[in-house]
């Protein structure tokens, strides 16, 4: 960042406010934002001791927040606030030769009350003193936390007094922002002054004073301010229902509540703000909601009608409540009911089967038949599987059904059965039974076909676009139409390169709707019936989080955000494709921060496979400068797409001083079938070659990288391929692995789903009959071969890929006295969600990569320091 209001004041030296030596420094903060002063007045009968025998004092005063200054980023003309119809204004002021800047107050028999802020650029982290001084009262906030009170008034001339704090300052900016209290008959001068004290081996220069708010994107932005879950449309697209949460830090609880409102205007017609409610959803055809409020674990159902306001509760007491769906005609409900099954915690227990580990596995769910009109429930399914509702026909006669069951002799290791059934006399169709490759259904709006997503292998392969001899990935998910009459299969998407994320066959227009994964995008597109043809709807959008239709209106709401912009939701008009803002909630948490360029950055394999990949630049970008490089992967087989957020937020990264590489090797969905049918049987066999010359033909490309300061991440798979990595290649300075895979023998047996993903990423593979695959590719057995830098860091309660995985190729690498280190995130699964856990899992990762690739050890030696075991 470009240094500005930089002062080191060494002539301070002879007044003995500064000292400067070979070992420590000082950055006195010499331009200020300040308000103007105004008045504020002792509460009546401030002279009468309370019950604690205390009268009111200057103390109280100080320490009464007259201003809520959360959120408030001041700059100089904008008003803080307006008090007695007088506005409250930041001005830019310099310090005197002393250091201090001064605050004109008014001529006034009561006290006075001002503000100075000035932000502290932090260029890495950075262990600091604060100091504080001024004669007169004071309280200090560094982003909105309190770090000081003084509480005295000094009244000789010469005398001043002193506030300090020792601060660990991450990189980015932090605002400082001092309240400060005259009194009436104070004879002394009304001024401040502030430094900053920096001790070796840190260095001055690392820290910045200025007046502008302009950020880098921080753990704070993607985790503080309310964010936006889910919003859908009411049937004719009049309202929409938008469900907010809000982390409530410094504690890990969290606020949730949804609100509805009229699409034309915005304006608000109900909040359920802190309403125990949930399920909350529209009627199919009228602009009523319905929610569920549970008290003492039995669910009761209410009914809203949003125009008139009426509430009706149409039952309650019912245990066990699982998920309820409206029929068509809004006359009655379909939900379902969870029998619980034997107890999982008893202290002998048979496993019955791989799915049994799991502790829902015997619980069964069942479906039952509600009528509004005579208030009568009726049970519709019994047995020993699960019956899980796909959807309810148009005419609301007719339910559709599955069931599925373990089968562990057969991959994909389960199998489903599919039916439909006369609501009225119980009459059963069968449509499938003992399918291995398993879809969801809609019906069709005349409810004469099926909708269906699966993989390339449903409905007897009709989906599969490989070569003769090629295994497809079925993580590659293709949409099918299904003919009720004769159960002929239309793979519309066979020939359809990206890999459908989800559909929607929308009545109006009979049109089928559909979100993909489009390379590394994801954007909507639609299939025109009739016309049998897919075009793309053209939005400029990057990455599209879900789409929801009104049901009789041409009309939807998009969720969307942008590579380097965050979500934003947006009316669609599905008529002529226009678009209109619905809600821009981080537009707010996010108008300070400034990004660096993204570019696209493709190559060429030896092998001929065109791999695609993008580039993050810091913001400051200078092209005469080396800067250190990140470079991400996943190499499974879901691409990394371009969203704004996410565990790993790039544009953070980049916004920190690196450059991030991050690119799509072969496997992932949504290039077509073949690209992503690479996936099966590799583990990474090809993949880290690509990796590896990819990153090769990038250092090459690109002058301005520091090929001597390269680190490289991935997370599950992707953490799996940083090991890999690791044995294969040394150009990589550090590196990291969360929840990776060391040994995948281990993994497919001991994973809750490793067997179960396996049966796609290794196919008719198991340990017995593939030796090269589950032992040579393995990390675990090449680990002599790992001397670079290594963090392997994961939750300690990862169902997913099991801690172990971790700890024992930590456990090979200690062995071999090898450059490691091993963090367990306590009681975190494999997404690391816990607020405060996530903000200290980010430091970590931020921190290992200043050690090895900025040479700044220090922020990681805070946090881990060498203790004498």
């Amino acid at each position: 960042m470009k240094k500005s209001f930089l002062l080191i004041i060494s002539f301070l030296w002879a007044s003995g406010f500064t000292e400067a030596n070979d070992k420590n420094d000082k950055l006195v903060i010499s331009t200020w934002l300040k308000t103007t002063a105004h008045e504020v007045s002792f509460p009546v009968f401030h002279d009468v001791e309370n019950t604690k025998g205390n009268t009111f004092k200057l103390q109280n005063l100080l320490e009464f927040e007259h201003i809520n200054l959360k959120g408030h980023f001041p700059q100089d003309g904008k008003t803080l606030a307006t008090i007695n119809d007088t506005p409250i204004t930041w001005s830019s002021d310099f310090t005197d030769s002393n250091g201090y800047v001064f605050i004109e107050g008014k001529e006034s028999e009561t006290h006075q009350i001002a503000y100075l802020a000035a932000y502290i650029w932090a260029d890495e982290w950075i262990n600091t003193t604060l100091e504080i001084k001024s004669p007169h009262m004071l309280r200090a906030w560094l982003n909105s936390e309190i770090i000081g009170t003084k509480n005295s008034t000094e009244e000789e001339e010469g005398t001043v007094g002193r506030v300090s704090k020792d601060l660990k300052l991450e990189r980015g900016k932090h605002l400082l922002v001092i309240k400060t209290l005259k009194p009436t008959d104070a004879p002394l001068d009304w001024k401040v002054m502030a430094n900053l004290e920096i001790k070796e081996p840190l260095n001055i220069s690392a820290l910045d004073v200025s007046l502008s708010p302009v950020n880098r994107k921080n753990i704070n932005h993607i985790l503080d301010g309310v964010k936006i879950s889910g919003i859908e449309p009411s049937h004719d697209g009049k309202y929409y229902s938008v469900s907010f949460s809000r982390s409530l830090p410094p504690s890990d609880q969290s606020e949730r509540w949804t609100e509805i409102r009229r699409t034309d205007d915005r304006k608000l017609m109900h909040s359920f703000r802190h309403a125990q409610v949930s399920r909350i959803g529209w009627l199919p055809n009228s602009n009523r909601i319905s929610y569920i409020n549970t008290r003492g674990g039995k669910a009761a159902l209410f009914l809203h009608d949003i125009e008139s306001g009426e509430i009706n509760q149409l039952f309650d007491e019912i245990e066990n409540f699982s998920g309820y769906t409206w029929a068509p005609n809004e006359k009655f409900i379909i939900y379902a009911l969870r029998e619980e099954g034997s107890s999982t915690d008893t202290d002998i227990r048979r496993v019955l089967g791989m799915q049994d580990r799991q502790g829902h596995f015997r619980h069964r769910n069942f479906l039952y038949k509600f009528n509004l009109e005579s208030g009568a429930h009726k049970r519709l399914t019994y047995g020993n599987l699960t019956t899980s509702l796909q959807d309810i026909s148009p005419d609301s006669k007719r339910i559709l059904f599955s069931q599925s069951y373990p089968d562990y002799t057969e991959r994909p290791f389960s199998r489903q059965n599919m039916y439909i059934l006369d609501i009225q006399t119980l009459d059963l169709k069968t449509l499938w039974e003992d399918e291995r490759f398993s879809v969801r259904a809609y019906f069709s709006p005349n409810g004469n076909y099926l909708l269906a997503t699966g993989g390339p292998s449903a409905f007897d392969g009709a989906g599969k676009n490989v070569p003769e001899g090629t295994i497809p990935n079925n993580y590659d998910t293709q949409a099918f139409i299904y003919k009720l009459k004769d159960g002929s299969i239309n793979a519309f998407t066979r020939d359809f390169d990206p890999s459908i994320a989800s559909v929607y066959w929308h009545k109006p227009d009979n049109m089928i709707y559909m979100v993909t994964v489009d390379e590394d995008f994801r954007r909507l597109y639609r299939y025109d019936v009739r016309r049998d043809r897919i075009s793309k709807v053209e939005l400029e959008l990057d990455y599209i989080s879900s789409a929801s239709f009104a049901a009789n209106s041409r009309m939807a709401i998009i969720s969307a955000s942008q590579t380097n912009a965050p979500s934003r939701h947006y009316a669609l008009n599905l008529r002529n494709m226009r678009k209109s803002v619905l809600k821009d909630t981080e537009a707010e948490i996010y108008k300070h921060v400034e990004f660096g360029e993204i570019k696209n950055w493709d190559f060429t394999t030896s092998t001929g496979v065109d791999v695609k990949g993008r580039v993050y630049y810091p913001p400051d970008f200078d092209a005469d400068n080396k800067y250190p490089v990140i470079v991400y992967y996943y190499a499974g087989t879901t691409p990394v797409g371009r969203t704004f957020g996410g565990r790993y937020p790039f544009n953070l990264w980049a916004g920190s001083g690196y450059i991030v590489y991050v690119l799509q090797p072969s496997g992932a969905t949504g290039f077509g079938q073949e690209f992503s049918a690479a996936h099966v049987n590799n583990w990474g066999i090809t993949v880290a070659d690509e990796i590896i010359e990819g990153t090769k033909k990038f250092l090459e490309s690109h002058p301005y990288t520091n090929a001597e300061k390269v680190g490289c991440a991935g997370a599950s798979y992707g953490g799996f391929m940083t090991m890999l990595l690791m044995t294969r290649t040394d150009i990589f300075a550090a590196a990291i692995s969360h929840a990776g895979i060391s040994s995948i023998s281990s993994y497919w047996g001991e994973g809750f789903w490793g067997y179960a993903y396996s049966a796609e990423a290794s196919a008719y593979s198991y340990p017995w009959n593939n030796h090269d695959l589950y032992v040579g590719q393995s990390p675990l057995f090449h680990a002599d071969r790992i001397n670079t830098p290594l963090l392997l860091i994961t939750g300690d309660s990862d169902t997913n890929v099991p801690p172990g995985e971790s700890i024992q190729l930590y456990t090979a690498l200690r062995i071999l006295d090898r450059p490691v280190e091993l963090v367990l995130v306590k009681d975190q699964d494999h997404h690391i969600v816990n607020y405060s856990k996530r903000k200290q899992w980010h430091r970590v990762i931020m921190s290992w990569w200043d050690k090895y690739l900025k040479d700044q050890p220090q922020w990681w030696e805070d946090q881990f320091p060498d203790k004498n075991y």
